[in-house]
């Protein structure tokens, strides 16, 4: 059974706020996109994700947000669905 993620897949909306000030944090796309140009198109396990993403990232897929008042950045685990 294959899994994927539902912000990726625009099956639904994850809202998370700033832990400094409160405001809403934009999504700014799974971490995994941000490590190279072509890594968005590559499988998963061969994209260099940091040593700490790896395990994760077989159940979850990790996005990146940030906030658009201060500019902050956080890290979110969304878990990943069976389809």
């Amino acid at each position: 059974m294959d899994t994927i993620c539902p912000v990726c897949n625009g099956l639904e909306e994850h809202q998370s706020f700033c832990p400094r000030c409160g405001s809403y944090m934009k999504e700014m796309g799974a971490l995994q996109d941000f490590f190279g140009p072509y890594s968005p198109y590559q499988e998963q396990d061969t994209v260099n994700l940091p040593v700490e993403y790896q395990q994760v990232c077989e159940q979850a897929c990790v996005h990146l947000y940030r906030c658009s008042n201060c500019g902050i950045e956080d890290r979110v685990t969304i878990k990943k669905i069976n389809i």
